[in-house]
């Protein structure tokens, strides 16, 4: 009997302790948003390729959230009329939201380690952006008023602060190596137009962010990007036409053709489109072409868009939106993106547009 005693005693320590190692091991969000009257919001975190989006209801303006994390990750809370969107970093801790639905700008997101980390850094990052935004409005009130020679010193200055806060994400990252905020940087900078750098800063991080989620996913974002960097072969693809035709990028080989990735909702995209046309029709005989990969997924909208803007090169898409075969493959994540490849199939330019655009195919084809 004592030993039973002693055993059922044991196995409810064992029981207890389990429970508060799991406890320990979530996230716990309590939040209070004044003025916010939707009955549901949810709570999206995790990476592109494994995110989670949680449920919950909203009570006089309180809701609350918990569930497990691997390791720290970017996180958002919104609602469907998006009267409420806070960004913040999540981890197994207690996190306390604390705002207001009619200046959400203003909410309060208090944790510990990677969560007051983030809201600190985020916090000079909102500092500079309204700092900025007040700029630009003066300098636009100062050229409306007459005073071009003020306006033009106001509009350098918020320029300047603009461009600061590129180079504050950058700089984080050299200066926090175990950090994952710094991280989650890295990978939102790293591009076909970054890769050298991306590689060189990924080299310095701390070998726990390497070995972490996102410290793989960066290894392997800069994997694929340097399969499809300039001086490389371009990858070969198949995508369907509208009317269903196969088209191969291989079937372009002897010519001159610019891969434009680019979507019917795309507003820099469809700008971009006369320009396009324009240098279509100076040297399409000459034996440049146009092969448009679209990252629609409304087959209509797509179509409509073709049409208005008169592109008469062909144009493919598989109506996957983001998840486009070949726009995963590329490494797309930001349209208008552009890859030029020579007639031995090789990428020579990534990213023209507008007069870089212009100049490259001046320079080709005036030899």
């Amino acid at each position: 009997m004592r030993y039973f005693l002693l055993s059922a005693s044991l196995l409810l320590l064992i029981t207890n302790y389990a429970l508060s190692q799991k406890k320990a091991s979530q996230f716990l969000i309590k939040a209070n948003i004044a003025h916010f009257t939707d009955s549901l919001v949810y709570l999206n975190y995790g990476t592109l390729g494994a995110s989670a989006t949680d449920t919950a209801v909203v009570k006089n303006g309180s809701f609350t959230f918990k569930g497990h994390v691997d390791e720290p990750v970017p996180a958002m809370i919104f609602s469907k009329t998006f009267k409420v969107r806070i960004d913040l970093f999540i981890e197994n801790m207690p996190v306390t939201v604390v705002g207001d639905a009619d200046s959400f700008y203003n909410t309060k997101v208090t944790g510990k380690g990677a969560v007051q980390e983030f809201e600190l850094f985020n916090q000079r990052l909102m500092d500079n952006r309204k700092s900025t935004i007040a700029l630009f409005e003066k300098a636009y009130k100062l050229k409306q008023s007459g005073d071009s020679i003020t306006a033009k010193q106001i509009q350098a200055q918020a320029d300047s602060q603009y461009n600061w806060e590129f180079k504050a994400r950058l700089q984080y990252v050299t200066d926090h190596p175990a950090s994952y905020i710094a991280a989650r940087e890295l990978l939102a900078y790293t591009s076909t137009n970054t890769l050298a750098k991306s590689i060189s800063l990924f080299n310095t991080l701390d070998a726990s962010i390497k070995g972490s989620n996102v410290g793989k996913e960066i290894a392997a974002r800069i994997d694929l990007l340097s399969k499809v960097e300039e001086g490389r072969p371009a990858q070969d693809f198949t995508q369907h036409t509208p009317e269903g035709k196969p088209v191969q990028l291989s079937s372009y080989k002897g010519r001159y053709v610019l891969v434009e990735f680019w979507a019917s909702w795309c507003g820099p995209c469809r700008a971009e489109n006369p320009n396009l046309l324009k240098q279509y029709q100076l040297y399409n005989k000459k034996g440049f072409d146009i092969l448009s990969v679209s990252l629609d997924s409304n087959k209509e909208l797509w179509l409509k868009a073709v049409e208005k803007d008169a592109l008469p090169w062909t144009h493919v898409s598989d109506l996957k939106g983001w998840s486009n075969a070949v726009a995963v493959l590329y490494g797309i994540r930001a349209v208008p993106a552009s890859f030029l490849i020579d007639p031995a199939g090789t990428i020579v330019a990534t990213g023209l547009r507008g007069e870089t655009l212009n100049k490259k195919l001046e320079t080709i084809f005036s030899k």
